[in-house]
């Protein structure tokens, strides 16, 4: 059982699985495969590309030694160069006219990033469960009730992060809970969803 977590935990990080996923929210916000690529790839690049490759110039400079960056503490730098992409990517969807729902995901990433880095500062809090739990939230919000089995992801991730003892169970509660506050309200700001 922990090979079985381990392998869901490294294909749920978000560094594997994010690009096929901003393609293909691209795609059913857009409905046009020049636009898909178009915006998927500023997404990609400020989502995804810059925060990694600064993870990767840790790694091969010995200032990390995992690129999943199991140490507290190793995390705030990355975690302030990954904020900073992210204001960027909304900053560049903004001036490049991106769909509205796009610009909403970056508020959110920018928002969520904030909190957990303060949070990094005094606490190990999942960033594993903090993305599987936007990720969800995101198709929910876009296909409605035909994405929700897709919740059962998210305490599956839990799990996953639990057994291979990166995290305790309420480290990922926590993620988790962080990144549901944060998505719901401003998806319900932008008018996505009605909270009220």
């Amino acid at each position: 059982m922990k090979k079985f977590a381990r392998i869901v935990s490294y294909i749920f990080d978000g560094s594997y699985i994010s690009i096929p996923i901003f393609l293909l929210i691209c795609f059913i916000v857009t409905g046009n495969a020049f636009a898909t690529l178009k915006w998927a790839s500023l997404c990609i690049l400020f989502g995804l590309l810059i925060p990694n490759l600064y993870v990767l110039f840790l790694l091969r400079s010995n200032r990390i030694d995992d690129i999943h960056v199991p140490n507290r503490e190793d995390r705030i730098k990355p975690l302030i160069v990954t904020n900073v992409s992210y204001i960027l990517g909304y900053i560049v969807l903004y001036m490049f006219g991106a769909p509205l729902f796009l610009r909403s995901m970056f508020v959110i990433y920018v928002i969520s990033t904030l909190i957990l880095t303060v949070i990094t500062f005094f606490w190990k809090i999942s960033f594993h469960t903090s993305w599987i739990t936007f990720v969800v939230i995101t198709f929910c919000v876009l296909l409605g009730r035909k994405a929700l089995f897709l919740l059962a992801l998210i305490p599956l991730v839990g799990w996953t992060r639990v057994k291979v003892e990166r995290h305790t169970t309420m480290q990922v509660i926590m993620g988790s809970i962080v990144s549901a506050v944060t998505s719901l309200s401003i998806y319900s700001s932008y008018g996505f969803i009605n909270l009220l």
